[in-house]
């Protein structure tokens, strides 16, 4: 019987549990964010996937973002890696963008992009998976799911390029194959990919054109893949999508690849969690929500066998991109 408290391993990590903190938004003060990273890591997390970090000051979600252009980012990665290590938690740091700027040019569309504006996305997400690494975070998280910039750009629904980075789903995917191989050739760091199940829109991604670009990400040298829902947690219904069609897609997927398969898509009860993990191949779960509304609240499922979440799934923390619980801020110690 498997349990979400199992101990296991994702390709070279070793977890405490299958559950994955994945995070969104960054609002809090650093003693803030220090006190919430401890308490998520001693709860019986498995893995923590940091808020996104964003490398562009003009990007749109800079503002909501940890940032590693700044000066003193590199102590802020260092004291996050510590803490999540002390409680024997490994840490990956989400590198997304939404909009890229040329100079006084606002929001460079994908086909737009010239060929030395790829470089320098791809040595800016470079340099960032550097300095994480000489932090000593485990690894990386690149954003190739819900709405951010890599996203689109292996999407032919947003990409008609007409050289070797438009075109079929190969050279869509060119710019993040490359990017992988150089981490992986220079850095040795756990690259995990996040990636839409499908695109929900017409002339997008469908499943088995996901399924085709996770295989060529494990063929480059991808360790994980984070299964989520298209676009982002607004669109959480089931007009767009629902679990079932998720945890079919995962269950393809993890016949189809050789490599950890994590599936994200708003659980917070730990009975129905655990029916998933036997009743399925599916082995890691991501949450996000839940632990914006309590952040140890694992520690509580861990001790009593059992346990819901109290967040409402009201999708406020996404919206008005704070990393507080608008119903439950003031009500844990």
């Amino acid at each position: 019987m498997k349990d979400i408290f199992d101990t296991c391993n994702l390709g070279n990590l070793e977890l405490n549990s299958r559950i994955v903190r994945t995070g969104l938004w960054q609002t809090h003060s650093l003693d803030e964010l220090y006190d919430k990273y401890e308490r998520i890591s001693c709860s019986g997390v498995g893995l923590i996937i940091t808020e996104i970090i964003s490398f562009y000051p003009k990007d749109r979600f800079s503002e909501y973002s940890l940032k590693s252009n700044l000066p003193n980012f590199m102590m802020i990665a260092k004291n996050l890696a510590d803490i999540t290590h002390e409680n024997n938690v490994p840490l990956l740091g989400q590198v997304e963008f939404i909009k890229y700027n040329r100079d006084i040019d606002y929001d460079i569309k994908v086909n737009e992009l010239t060929m030395d504006d790829i470089r320098k996305i791809q040595t800016d997400i470079i340099i960032t998976a550097r300095k994480l690494k000489m932090a000593g975070f485990d690894g990386i998280q690149l954003a190739l799911g819900n709405n951010f910039y890599l996203s689109k750009f292996i999407n032919p629904y947003f990409n008609q390029r007409n050289d070797n980075y438009g075109g079929n789903t190969f050279n869509r995917l060119r710019i993040v194959l490359e990017i992988i191989k150089v981490i992986k050739n220079t850095l040795g760091f756990h690259v995990n990919c996040k990636i839409n199940a499908f695109d929900g829109r017409k002339g997008g991604i469908n499943q088995n054109e996901s399924i085709k670009i996770c295989k060529l990400l494990e063929e480059y040298g991808a360790d994980s893949i984070q299964v989520t829902r298209p676009l982002s947690p607004k669109y959480f219904t089931k007009k767009v999508s629902n679990e079932d069609e998720l945890v079919n897609f995962n269950t393809k997927l993890i016949k189809q690849t050789n490599i950890p398969v994590i599936l994200g898509g708003g659980f917070k009860d730990m009975k129905h969690m655990n029916e998933l993990l036997n009743n399925t191949s599916i082995n890691y779960l991501s949450m996000y929500r839940p632990f914006i509304a309590e952040p140890d609240f694992l520690k509580s499922w861990k001790q009593k066998g059992e346990g819901k979440s109290r967040c409402l799934m009201c999708n406020n923390c996404y919206v008005t991109k704070t990393s507080t619980c608008y119903h439950f801020h003031n009500q844990y110690p």
